[in-house]
């Protein structure tokens, strides 16, 4: 008896079908878990970075109008009324001053470059990379976020002509102003799926990212 058990357990064993279908579906939850928890950690650096690049160009803007008196100006030389388009007149502003030519500046106020940024993420106003910068005209060449989409940048100057996001009517300043940051500037990262709501709402979708002061979202 003990013998034939022996025997029994030397004997090689196949896997039989459900047992091969049953480790495949448990090797696919597994996969699926996995890529589910990298995709969400992926989106969480991206806006991690989003937020650190929001501050640095707040930095750079500040410290470009105590130097020069002004802030950069609003959007591109896509802008058009109600709509500033992009940051590539900030871009221009603080690595190269408005003439284009960090050597050559607009003014001599101007002591920049006042950022250094990944040359990756410069980009036309698709966000597609740039194939060389020196084959874009000035104005054409923008910021743009780890979502790929162009930071959107307004001057305080531009709100009521080229659409500045407007305090909700609920919001507890809107009494007293009616835009957001109503005498800096405002800079607005359409986020994850690359859209926002439109004028004067900008910035206000619940994926965006703002340097939105006193904001509910």
């Amino acid at each position: 008896m003990l013998r034939s058990i022996n025997q029994w357990l030397r004997q090689p064993k196949g896997v039989t079908l459900l047992e091969l279908l049953v480790v495949l579906v448990i090797i696919s939850l597994l996969a699926t878990l996995a890529v589910g928890v990298y995709s969400k950690e992926v989106v969480r650096a991206r806006y991690a970075r989003t937020r650190a690049e929001i501050s640095e160009l707040e930095v750079a803007i500040n410290r470009y109008f105590v130097d020069t008196g002004q802030y950069p100006p609003s959007g591109s030389i896509s802008n058009i009324p109600g709509n500033s388009a992009g940051s590539a007149w900030l871009q221009v502003a603080l690595r190269a001053s408005m003439s284009g030519n960090f050597n050559n500046p607009a003014s001599r106020r101007w002591l920049g470059p006042y950022i250094e940024w990944d040359y990756a993420f410069l980009g036309d106003i698709s966000g597609a990379g740039l194939f060389p910068e020196s084959t874009y005209a000035l104005g054409e060449v923008h910021l743009i976020d780890p979502f790929r989409s162009p930071y959107y940048y307004i001057n305080s100057n531009d709100y009521f002509s080229l659409g500045g996001t407007q305090l909700p009517t609920n919001h507890p300043f809107r009494s007293t102003e009616t835009f957001y940051n109503p005498t800096t500037f405002q800079i607005i990262s359409f986020g994850a799926n690359r859209t926002t709501l439109p004028a004067p709402s900008r910035g206000l979708e619940t994926d965006d990212a703002t340097n939105f002061e006193g904001s509910l979202f």
